[in-house]
């Protein structure tokens, strides 16, 4: 039977091996999760048939159920006490879970939060195992232009990239360095064009403003993990030759815009592909909590709409709440139009004037 588990894994995750298919094409022709053949193959990679062996739980017949009631109660009291050793939530855990019918053992419990936050990592017990998983970061770097305008000038590039495949996602490449803030929008225009809802997002550690309280707030709003990370010199040297590659390429024929270097990068970093929405879509719950990364503002409605940005928009549907001030969602990457909330309740689109 383990035989004929190992090939029926094996015959799966082939044509990716070959090079034959992308796994997002095997996930949609098998119905196997994407994460699951992500661990097909590296097992597999790591200790050939015998690592896509099925194993059994050394725990199977042990008693670590726990019921949702106690589970949503374990997330509140993290939320509150995240900054005491896991050993002492662990210890409050325990009565709350006797009241909800539920016992796990600290080592089931502590999956459990480190399914929640990363950071207790740093604080735990050396002998339970923690995988590190990081699928997308954001690098950003200074490129040096001496020929813009005859003048030297530093443009900024940032790059959203697939950490298990280095793809390039997206980019933006201006004048100007941005903080972690700054680059909400482009994290949430990146989720957007990858089509897939993120575990963690590791952050260059040059780019600044990431810090503990943020970390948290974005955690709890989405289930996403921002991991600071270290410097890399392989990803910094990426970046590197794309800025010699801007030299090369505008030597002769210098630029008289910053949009003709834009243009460069998209065929550079997408060859002949478009730059478009993948057919991967987020879900509409998912859509609601990385809401967080987009600009909010609060407005009031004139007769002739809403002022955002030093930009006007106006829909039919705000002719009902005029002189009532509502709340604008805003991304700058898509100015075409604004999301409108009154008292927390959507009420529709106001498109640019």
């Amino acid at each position: 039977m383990m035989k004929k588990i190992d090939d029926y894994r094996y015959k799966i995750i082939e044509p990716f091996l070959k090079k034959e298919k992308k796994l997002k094409e095997i996930e949609s022709e098998t119905n196997v999760s994407y994460a699951t053949l992500k661990r097909w193959v590296t097992q597999y990679k790591t200790s050939g048939l015998s690592g896509l062996k099925k194993k059994n739980r050394v725990d199977k017949d042990t008693s670590k159920k726990i019921n949702n009631e106690a589970l949503i109660k374990i997330k509140e009291i993290y939320k509150e006490e995240y900054d005491l050793p896991i050993t002492q939530i662990y210890e409050k855990a325990k009565k709350i879970m006797i009241n909800y019918n539920s016992m796990v053992s600290y080592s089931t419990f502590f999956r459990i939060i480190n399914n929640l936050d990363k950071n207790i990592k740093e604080s735990s017990l050396g002998s339970i195992k923690v995988e590190n998983i990081f699928e997308y970061g954001i690098i950003q770097k200074g490129v040096l232009i001496p020929f813009f305008n005859d003048e030297n000038k530093v443009f900024y590039l940032t790059v959203f990239y697939n950490k298990n495949t280095y793809e390039v996602i997206n980019f933006i490449f201006e004048e100007i360095e941005r903080s972690f803030e700054k680059l909400f929008n482009f994290i949430y225009e990146s989720i957007l064009i990858e089509g897939v809802y993120p575990k963690n997002i590791s952050v260059d550690l040059k780019i600044n403003g990431v810090s503990k309280k943020l970390e948290k707030s974005i955690f709890f709003e989405t289930g996403i993990n921002i991991i600071q990370e270290e410097y890399i010199e392989e990803k910094d040297k990426f970046l590197t030759f794309v800025g010699l590659d801007i030299l090369k390429e505008f030597n002769r024929k210098k630029p008289k815009t910053i949009n003709e270097i834009i243009l460069f990068l998209d065929k550079y970093f997408f060859i002949e592909e478009e730059n478009i929405y993948k057919k991967n879509s987020i879900e509409k719950d998912e859509m609601e909590k990385i809401k967080i990364f987009l600009s909010k503002y609060k407005r009031k409605v004139y007769p002739m709409g809403i002022r955002v940005k030093n930009n006007m928009y106006d829909s039919k549907i705000l002719r009902d709440y005029e002189d009532k001030i509502i709340e604008a969602i805003y991304n700058e990457f898509n100015k075409k139009e604004i999301k409108v909330y009154y008292k927390d309740k959507y009420i529709g689109e106001a498109h640019l004037k």
